[in-house]
């Protein structure tokens, strides 16, 4: 539905079932992505969840994120909250497929996403939550204009340590 140079934002179907239930059970994908305990995901689960990523169903605006020239999954991106009222859309993004990391592909689906969040949803204000080790999506977003707002410090336990959650933003160029 929204095209960038490399990538496809579309809805969700089931063909994308199995790869989703992949994604979700490479630990090294869901490590920089979940701040959940890591536990393998059944079918069922990847269903369930699938069901739930769209704006009908818990308000969320999830996308399937595809590669424009492999008409393949590659992972997923949207809003996963939204506060109408003061104009803020929190997004994340998962590259599942570890072939398609490194290359622009987040960096594009970013971009939609922005333009997605200021042009159609009404946004002012745009935000993420990076795992501090998660050096390549931090790099990512702040490609895309990002800027580090705060540090929500060991606000995540993985690999036997707490790490600290980088919260970064990004504002509408014109404000009311």
């Amino acid at each position: 539905m929204y095209e960038g140079t490399l990538v496809r934002l579309r809805a969700f179907d089931s063909s994308d079932l199995l790869r989703l239930q992949d994604f979700s059970n490479d630990y090294q994908v869901m490590r920089g992505a979940s701040g959940a305990i890591l536990y393998p995901s059944t079918v069922e689960d990847a269903s369930r969840a699938m069901s739930a990523s769209t704006s009908y169903t818990s308000g969320e605006y999830q996308f399937a994120l595809e590669a424009k020239t492999d008409r393949i999954l590659i992972g997923q991106c949207g809003f996963v909250k939204v506060n109408w009222k003061n104009r803020v859309g929190e997004i994340a993004i998962l590259i599942g497929d570890r072939e398609y990391r490194g290359k622009g592909y987040g960096t594009d689906a970013i971009r939609l996403l922005i333009r997605f969040g200021f042009e159609e949803m009404n946004l002012r204000k745009i935000k993420a939550l990076v795992f501090d080790f998660n050096e390549a999506a931090l790099r990512c977003y702040e490609k895309c204009g990002f800027r580090k707002e705060a540090v929500l410090q060991k606000e995540i336990y993985r690999e036997g340590r707490y790490h600290d959650v980088v919260q970064m933003c990004l504002f509408r160029d014109t404000e009311e």
